[in-house]
């Protein structure tokens, strides 16, 4: 375990990461899970996309490995990668089938190539600060032509908030094209008002 649990990844996240256990974190979404709730957001919204097919996914700072374990679960082939190698640990102590990869997302090389990329836990909020351009286009190098980067996050009110058209700007010079963007997983359309944004977009 890191002595300073996140220290490599940002102040963000050290202070996050203070206030978590990542044993307790998992059991939350277990017993939301338990009570029937619907914690499968991100993994419906992709199958909704991809239709009947099976894909190549990288789940892009996966933490503790919810979307990828979940992904692999629906017969497709999930890859995780995130900075914090207590993440990690976690996550490949729950599924260790799956590739679990420490990784900075904004260096990253995989010798793979993917269908559909997901940064689905608020990445470019808690990674180290004005590194939001070169994630997305790392991310972009790891895409195929055709191949989609999803994107969840929270719009936040603070001064050096990373907010939609921040991200809409940095994907275009990425390469990306915009396919849709939307206030929830659900696929809510987006509004002026909105607290959240998921942003689709497609490598040409």
């Amino acid at each position: 375990m890191s002595e300073v649990p996140g220290s490599g990844v940002s102040e963000r996240w050290v202070e996050w990461r203070r206030t978590v256990d990542l044993i307790k974190y998992d059991q939350r979404w277990d017993a939301m899970a338990a009570r029937g709730d619907s914690i499968h957001g991100e993994a419906d919204f992709i199958e909704r996309l991809i239709g009947e097919r099976k894909v190549r996914l990288l789940d892009a700072g996966c933490g503790t490995g919810r979307l990828a374990i979940e992904m692999a679960k629906r017969g497709h082939q999930a890859i995780g990668a995130d900075l914090d190698p207590d993440m990690i640990e976690r996550a490949a102590t729950k599924a260790p089938h799956i590739d679990w990869h420490v990784a900075d997302l904004s260096e990253l090389r995989l010798d793979a190539k993917f269908d559909v990329i997901v940064m689905a836990g608020n990445i470019p909020l808690f990674c180290a600060p004005s590194s939001q351009a070169a994630i997305i286009a790392s991310l972009v190098e790891h895409l195929d032509g055709g191949g989609y980067l999803i994107s969840g996050f929270s719009l936040e009110a603070r001064p050096d908030a990373y907010l939609r058209n921040d991200y809409q700007r940095d994907a275009l010079a990425a390469g990306l094209t915009e396919v849709a963007v939307y206030s929830t997983w659900d696929e809510s359309p987006s509004t002026h008002a909105d607290d959240y944004t998921v942003m689709l977009h497609q490598k040409n």
